[in-house]
């Protein structure tokens, strides 16, 4: 899958904030987007199923939800901490990341 865009929503936590991001590969850096590019080809992003999710809710845990746009195909998966693949979590990172400066941006 050859991603364009990206949105990414992370809600609940401690202080139940909420941080989203959603940005064209392309207007990341170089290194980054090919970093992303990377992580979603390991993991078989578009073939991870929807939700991922188990019975266990952590308080205070958080949620994601990841939609991945291609020129042909969409493809979204929602999971919390507890059930993120291992896989995932750097990809979980690093969108995390991109949301906070997009807030910071938004100030």
């Amino acid at each position: 899958m050859k991603a364009k865009r990206i949105k990414f929503e992370r809600t609940g936590g401690f202080a139940g904030i909420r941080f989203a991001a959603d940005f064209a590969l392309d207007d990341l850096p170089e290194s980054q987007a090919h970093q992303i590019h990377e992580l979603l080809d390991d993991m078989d992003f578009d073939e991870l199923p929807e939700h991922i999710l188990d019975n266990q809710q952590v308080a205070d845990g958080f949620q994601y939800s990841v939609t991945v746009t291609a020129e042909k195909e969409q493809h979204t998966v929602t999971m919390s901490d507890t059930s993120a693949p291992k896989k995932m979590e750097p990809l979980l990172e690093i969108l995390t990341q991109i949301a906070k400066q997009q807030a910071r941006n938004k100030k």
